[in-house]
Protein backbone atom coordinates (compact mmCIF):
# COMPACT_ATOMS: atom_id res chain seq x y z
CA UNK A 1 0.00 0.00 0.00
CA UNK A 2 2.94 2.46 0.85
CA UNK A 3 3.80 2.05 -2.97
CA UNK A 4 2.98 4.96 -5.88
CA UNK A 5 3.10 4.53 -9.39
CA UNK A 6 5.99 3.38 -10.62
CA UNK A 7 8.33 3.07 -7.49
CA UNK A 8 10.65 0.49 -7.70
CA UNK A 9 12.98 0.44 -4.91
CA UNK A 10 11.94 1.69 -0.95
CA UNK A 11 14.31 1.75 1.89
CA UNK A 12 13.25 2.33 4.97
CA UNK A 13 15.38 3.72 7.98
CA UNK A 14 17.39 1.01 6.82
CA UNK A 15 20.61 -0.10 9.06
CA UNK A 16 23.76 -2.96 9.50
CA UNK A 17 26.35 -3.26 11.55
CA UNK A 18 29.07 -6.03 12.29
CA UNK A 19 29.92 -6.42 15.44
CA UNK A 20 31.37 -2.94 16.35
CA UNK A 21 31.19 -2.27 12.66
CA UNK A 22 28.90 0.19 12.17
CA UNK A 23 28.48 0.34 8.17
CA UNK A 24 25.36 3.10 8.30
CA UNK A 25 22.42 3.84 9.87
CA UNK A 26 18.82 5.21 9.22
CA UNK A 27 19.03 5.00 5.33
CA UNK A 28 15.88 6.21 3.42
CA UNK A 29 15.84 5.93 -0.29
CA UNK A 30 13.61 5.30 -2.93
CA UNK A 31 13.91 4.68 -6.28
CA UNK A 32 11.51 5.22 -9.45
CA UNK A 33 11.81 3.44 -13.01
CA UNK A 34 13.79 3.96 -15.36
CA UNK A 35 16.14 6.01 -12.80
CA UNK A 36 20.17 4.82 -13.61
CA UNK A 37 21.75 5.20 -10.00
CA UNK A 38 25.37 4.43 -9.33
CA UNK A 39 26.08 3.42 -5.49
CA UNK A 40 30.12 4.78 -4.76
CA UNK A 41 32.34 4.69 -1.93
CA UNK A 42 35.26 3.83 -0.76
CA UNK A 43 36.19 -0.21 -0.06
CA UNK A 44 34.68 -1.18 3.25
CA UNK A 45 31.94 1.47 3.53
CA UNK A 46 29.38 -1.20 2.70
CA UNK A 47 28.17 -1.05 -0.48
CA UNK A 48 28.30 -4.60 -1.28
CA UNK A 49 25.84 -5.12 1.74
CA UNK A 50 23.77 -3.08 0.58
CA UNK A 51 23.24 -4.50 -2.68
CA UNK A 52 22.66 -8.17 -0.93
CA UNK A 53 20.14 -6.26 1.26
CA UNK A 54 18.08 -5.16 -2.10
CA UNK A 55 18.32 -8.29 -3.25
CA UNK A 56 17.35 -10.44 -0.20
CA UNK A 57 20.84 -12.49 0.61
CA UNK A 58 21.23 -10.23 3.85
CA UNK A 59 18.90 -9.03 5.92
CA UNK A 60 18.88 -5.27 7.61
CA UNK A 61 19.32 -4.77 11.45
CA UNK A 62 16.36 -2.08 11.50
CA UNK A 63 14.25 -1.08 8.88
CA UNK A 64 12.59 -2.71 5.55
CA UNK A 65 13.46 -2.94 2.18
CA UNK A 66 10.60 -3.31 -0.68
CA UNK A 67 10.39 -3.65 -4.10
CA UNK A 68 7.34 -2.73 -6.07
CA UNK A 69 5.06 -5.59 -6.91
CA UNK A 70 5.36 -5.37 -10.74
CA UNK A 71 9.27 -5.78 -10.02
CA UNK A 72 11.46 -8.63 -11.28
CA UNK A 73 14.95 -8.09 -10.45
CA UNK A 74 18.23 -9.38 -12.00
CA UNK A 75 21.56 -9.07 -10.08
CA UNK A 76 24.73 -9.62 -11.54
CA UNK A 77 27.65 -10.01 -8.41
CA UNK A 78 31.24 -9.45 -8.17
CA UNK A 79 32.18 -12.74 -7.72
CA UNK A 80 30.31 -14.66 -10.68
CA UNK A 81 29.76 -18.80 -9.50
CA UNK A 82 28.16 -21.26 -11.53
CA UNK A 83 25.91 -23.95 -10.02
CA UNK A 84 27.53 -26.49 -12.75
CA UNK A 85 30.84 -25.00 -13.81
CA UNK A 86 31.78 -28.46 -15.38
CA UNK A 87 28.40 -28.53 -17.45
CA UNK A 88 28.55 -26.64 -20.61
CA UNK A 89 27.08 -23.27 -21.89
CA UNK A 90 23.74 -24.85 -23.74
CA UNK A 91 23.22 -27.25 -20.02
CA UNK A 92 23.66 -24.44 -17.93
CA UNK A 93 21.57 -22.20 -19.79
CA UNK A 94 18.66 -24.70 -20.01
CA UNK A 95 19.15 -25.16 -16.23
CA UNK A 96 18.27 -21.79 -15.50
CA UNK A 97 15.86 -21.03 -17.49
CA UNK A 98 13.18 -24.19 -17.19
CA UNK A 99 11.14 -25.04 -20.27
CA UNK A 100 13.92 -23.81 -22.60
CA UNK A 101 14.43 -26.07 -25.55
CA UNK A 102 18.37 -26.47 -26.57
CA UNK A 103 17.54 -24.79 -30.02
CA UNK A 104 16.53 -21.93 -28.18
CA UNK A 105 19.29 -22.00 -25.13
CA UNK A 106 21.69 -21.69 -28.84
CA UNK A 107 19.35 -18.91 -29.59
CA UNK A 108 19.98 -16.54 -26.55
CA UNK A 109 23.19 -17.70 -26.17
CA UNK A 110 23.94 -16.72 -29.85
CA UNK A 111 22.35 -12.93 -29.22
CA UNK A 112 25.55 -12.69 -26.15
CA UNK A 113 27.92 -13.43 -28.78
CA UNK A 114 28.27 -17.35 -27.62
CA UNK A 115 27.99 -19.41 -31.26
CA UNK A 116 29.52 -22.26 -33.24
CA UNK A 117 31.57 -24.79 -31.21
CA UNK A 118 31.84 -22.69 -28.03
CA UNK A 119 28.30 -22.88 -26.47
CA UNK A 120 29.63 -27.13 -25.92
CA UNK A 121 32.79 -25.81 -23.53
CA UNK A 122 32.68 -25.97 -20.12
CA UNK A 123 32.07 -22.91 -18.27
CA UNK A 124 35.03 -23.25 -16.38
CA UNK A 125 37.49 -22.92 -19.10
CA UNK A 126 35.60 -19.43 -20.55
CA UNK A 127 37.35 -15.91 -19.34
CA UNK A 128 36.26 -14.08 -15.88
CA UNK A 129 34.39 -11.52 -18.97
CA UNK A 130 33.05 -14.45 -20.97
CA UNK A 131 31.72 -15.90 -17.32
CA UNK A 132 30.14 -12.47 -16.67
CA UNK A 133 28.18 -12.19 -20.25
CA UNK A 134 26.62 -15.59 -19.83
CA UNK A 135 25.91 -14.72 -16.37
CA UNK A 136 24.27 -11.72 -17.69
CA UNK A 137 22.78 -14.16 -20.76
CA UNK A 138 21.10 -16.77 -18.28
CA UNK A 139 19.50 -13.70 -16.28
CA UNK A 140 18.20 -11.67 -18.61
CA UNK A 141 15.06 -11.75 -20.25
CA UNK A 142 11.93 -9.48 -21.55
CA UNK A 143 10.69 -9.72 -17.93
CA UNK A 144 13.68 -7.81 -16.20
CA UNK A 145 12.56 -4.26 -15.50
CA UNK A 146 15.14 -3.89 -12.30
CA UNK A 147 19.18 -4.37 -13.07
CA UNK A 148 21.55 -4.72 -10.35
CA UNK A 149 25.37 -4.96 -11.10
CA UNK A 150 28.00 -5.13 -8.82
CA UNK A 151 31.55 -3.95 -10.17
CA UNK A 152 30.30 -5.07 -13.82
CA UNK A 153 33.55 -3.67 -15.29
CA UNK A 154 36.16 -5.04 -12.65
CA UNK A 155 39.01 -7.20 -14.16
CA UNK A 156 37.27 -7.34 -17.42
CA UNK A 157 39.40 -7.17 -20.41
CA UNK A 158 38.85 -4.55 -23.01
CA UNK A 159 36.14 -6.46 -25.60
CA UNK A 160 34.34 -7.47 -22.18
CA UNK A 161 33.96 -4.58 -21.36
CA UNK A 162 32.68 -3.32 -23.86
CA UNK A 163 30.51 -5.84 -24.79
CA UNK A 164 29.07 -5.10 -21.32
CA UNK A 165 28.51 -1.06 -21.80
CA UNK A 166 26.71 -2.29 -25.02
CA UNK A 167 24.41 -4.58 -22.79
CA UNK A 168 23.68 -1.68 -20.48
CA UNK A 169 23.03 0.47 -23.56
CA UNK A 170 20.75 -1.32 -24.73
CA UNK A 171 18.53 -2.06 -21.82
CA UNK A 172 15.91 0.43 -20.75
CA UNK A 173 14.79 -0.38 -17.71
CA UNK A 174 15.91 0.73 -13.96
CA UNK A 175 19.38 0.47 -13.02
CA UNK A 176 21.49 0.45 -9.82
CA UNK A 177 25.14 -0.65 -10.18
CA UNK A 178 28.03 -0.10 -7.86
CA UNK A 179 31.09 0.84 -9.63
CA UNK A 180 34.88 2.70 -9.38
CA UNK A 181 34.72 3.12 -12.96
CA UNK A 182 34.57 6.50 -13.78
CA UNK A 183 34.02 5.98 -17.57
CA UNK A 184 31.36 3.46 -16.68
CA UNK A 185 30.21 5.61 -14.09
CA UNK A 186 29.66 8.47 -16.32
CA UNK A 187 28.29 7.24 -19.29
CA UNK A 188 25.36 5.45 -17.27
CA UNK A 189 24.39 6.87 -14.10
CA UNK A 190 21.57 9.70 -14.14
CA UNK A 191 22.00 9.76 -10.02
CA UNK A 192 24.93 9.06 -7.70
CA UNK A 193 24.63 7.36 -4.42
CA UNK A 194 27.61 8.50 -2.21
CA UNK A 195 28.18 6.26 0.77
CA UNK A 196 30.51 7.50 3.51
CA UNK A 197 30.47 7.96 6.88
CA UNK A 198 27.38 5.68 8.31
CA UNK A 199 25.28 7.40 5.30
CA UNK A 200 24.42 7.96 1.93
CA UNK A 201 23.95 11.30 0.19
CA UNK A 202 22.04 11.45 -2.84
CA UNK A 203 22.81 13.75 -5.53
CA UNK A 204 20.10 13.74 -8.25
CA UNK A 205 22.49 14.37 -11.02
CA UNK A 206 24.94 12.41 -13.73
CA UNK A 207 28.57 12.11 -12.33
CA UNK A 208 30.06 15.39 -14.03
CA UNK A 209 27.55 17.41 -12.16
CA UNK A 210 28.64 15.67 -9.06
CA UNK A 211 32.27 16.13 -9.07
CA UNK A 212 31.21 20.00 -9.68
CA UNK A 213 29.51 19.60 -6.65
CA UNK A 214 32.00 17.86 -4.45
CA UNK A 215 34.66 20.34 -5.55
CA UNK A 216 32.78 23.35 -4.64
CA UNK A 217 32.12 21.24 -1.35
CA UNK A 218 36.01 20.90 -0.84
CA UNK A 219 36.26 24.49 -1.71
CA UNK A 220 33.82 25.80 0.39
CA UNK A 221 35.22 23.40 3.13
CA UNK A 222 38.67 25.06 2.83
CA UNK A 223 37.42 28.39 2.51
CA UNK A 224 35.39 28.17 5.99
CA UNK A 225 37.18 29.88 9.32
CA UNK A 226 38.99 27.52 11.47
CA UNK A 227 37.31 27.23 14.86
Amino acid sequence: AEFHGDEVLGIRNVSKSYGDKHLFEGISLKVEGGERIALIGDNGTGKSTLIKMIVGELYPDDGRIKTGPQVKEAYLPQIIRFDHPDWNLVENMMAAKKGLSAQSARNRLAAYDFRGEDVFKPVSVLSGGEQSRLRLCMLMDDEINFLILDEPTNHLDIDSREWIEEAVEAYDGTLLFVSHDRYFINRFATRIWELADGTITDYPCGFAQYRQMKAQEEAEKAAAPKP
